[in-house]
């Protein structure tokens, strides 16, 4: 089933609470009604008997469509399908939890939102970037269809990297297409944080910790979905399984599992969105 929501760009938590007769695979999907692939929400659950999601949107398209459907089905007319019902559907509030930020961050966080949010539409270079910039001009988007070494010449496999010296951030295209906007969004802070935040906590520019905690830590207090988070991270280091990153994503899910719970903040964040993640979508 699909339903036609009027946004109009307004942050917000939609409550979906949705009632199987027996235990089933349900995808979500809202997406943006004018720009391909812009996705805000895009995940499967399993369902049996009752469950409510809450879906955080610190940002919403001005016109969205939403999308409820049994994956054994297939995506079936309104009242076509009788295998689930949705018995809750309500506009909520969004759960943020503000922390301080410096000026810089809250300029790229406008800049990222931006970017994020029109990554498919805006244009790439194969050879040699599209370049976008900031309103203020202090952040850069180089963005490539896939990004490239530029000594060797190669396809690289991360979809961002950011210079050390430049602070420049690399974006791949054909890799944003395939994430939500949230997860976007993390993708670009965690590329932030090397740079402008790292030092802030006397780390090396190159500490890959230091950037996932503290580019975490502005997504999160933004209001932005945890397991959007637990998804980029978890496609990113499935083309780079090693010790390593094991390591990393340890660290990543207890410290997302303390900030939400408020351990870390004074933010606790609905129970469905804390579920651990374990695998990609």
């Amino acid at each position: 089933m699909q339903l036609y929501l009027p946004l109009n760009k307004v942050p917000l938590t939609l409550i979906v609470g949705v009632r199987t007769k027996q235990k089933m695979n349900i995808k979500i999907e809202i997406k943006d009604n004018k720009k391909p692939d812009t996705y805000y929400v895009n995940r499967g659950a399993k369902v049996n008997g009752y469950r409510e999601f809450n879906l955080p949107m610190p940002q919403s398209p001005k016109g969205a469509i939403f999308t409820m459907y049994n994956v054994a089905n297939g995506n079936l007319p309104v009242n076509k399908d009788t295998s689930f019902v949705i018995e809750k559907f309500e506009v909520g509030q969004l759960k943020d939890c503000p922390i301080w930020m410096k000026k810089d961050t809250h300029s790229f966080v406008k800049f990222a939102q931006n970017f994020a949010e029109n990554a498919s539409i805006l244009s790439a270079g194969k050879k040699r970037p599209h370049i976008y910039r900031s309103k203020d001009a202090k952040f850069h988007i180089d963005y490539y269809d896939k990004i490239i070494d530029h000594t060797t010449g190669k396809m690289l496999m991360t979809p961002a990297r950011i210079g050390h010296q430049s602070g420049v951030i690399e974006v791949s295209k054909s890799d944003f297409m395939k994430y939500t906007v949230p997860m976007r969004m993390i993708i670009l802070l965690h590329e932030y944080a090397h740079k402008y935040m790292n030092p802030d906590i006397a780390k090396p520019i190159s500490y890959e910790t230091g950037a996932d905690i503290n580019g975490l830590s502005v997504y999160l207090s933004l209001g932005y979905s945890p397991l959007e988070a637990h998804y980029a991270f978890l496609n990113v280091f499935r083309d780079a399984n090693n010790a390593n990153n094991t390591k990393r994503y340890k660290i990543i899910k207890d410290f997302i599992e303390k900030f939400t719970s408020g351990e870390l903040s004074k933010c606790k964040m609905p129970t469905n969105e804390r579920v651990k993640a374990n695998k990609t979508r």
